[in-house]
Order: C-alpha cells, then structure tokens, then sequence
C-alpha cells in the first residue's frame, strides 16, 4: 500500500506527515484490497480541503472532507474511507458466496 501526500497552497510539514501515516495504519486490515493512494491536503482561506482517493481492485474509493483543521479532516478522511472500505469488502464476500452457491446446484 503505497500513499501519496501532497499539499496544495501551503508548505506540507513532517508532523502533518507523520500524522497522517499514523492514521493510515488503520486502514492497515483493508491492506489486500488496496493499490495506492492519494492523499491531497489543500487550504484556502479559513477552510481546509481533504481528499483522499483509494485505487482498490476493479474500482476507486474517493473521500473528501470541508473542515477548518487539517488534522481533524485527516481524522473524518480515514475514518469515512474505512466506512467504505468495509462496504466494499463486504459487497466482494457476497459476490464470492453467491457465486459459490450457484456452482454448487
């Protein structure tokens, strides 16, 4: 699982990185489903934009955020693109089971 962090209209510090890998390691458990990853921090005036975008098998996973902080928007990312993971991984166990199921008949 290979991630990407950039940052648009302001300089990326190492605690920001550091921040956000430590919050990755969540998504740890949905390792075999991901390919890469981009990661896209851009600040405006008083609002903070969060992006980030997962390249998992056959589809691509998008969450993006609107918060005044940046680390609090990393937080609600994470936490809205493990929502997602989950729900992709259970649509692909499904398929799985009912694909076995009808072989079986």
């Amino acid at each position: 699982m290979n991630i990407i962090i950039s940052a648009r209209n302001f300089t990326l510090t190492d605690a920001i990185t550091e921040f956000a890998g430590k919050k990755f390691a969540k998504l740890k458990r949905f390792e075999h489903l991901i390919i890469d990853g981009n990661l896209i921090l851009e600040k405006d005036k008083s609002i903070s934009v969060v992006e980030l975008t997962l390249h998992v098998k056959h589809s691509t996973i998008t969450c993006k955020v609107n918060i005044q902080d940046i680390y609090q928007g990393i937080i609600d990312v994470v936490k809205k693109a493990e929502r997602q993971l989950q729900k992709y991984e259970d649509k692909f166990k499904e398929r799985k089971r009912i694909a076995a199921k009808t072989k079986r008949v």
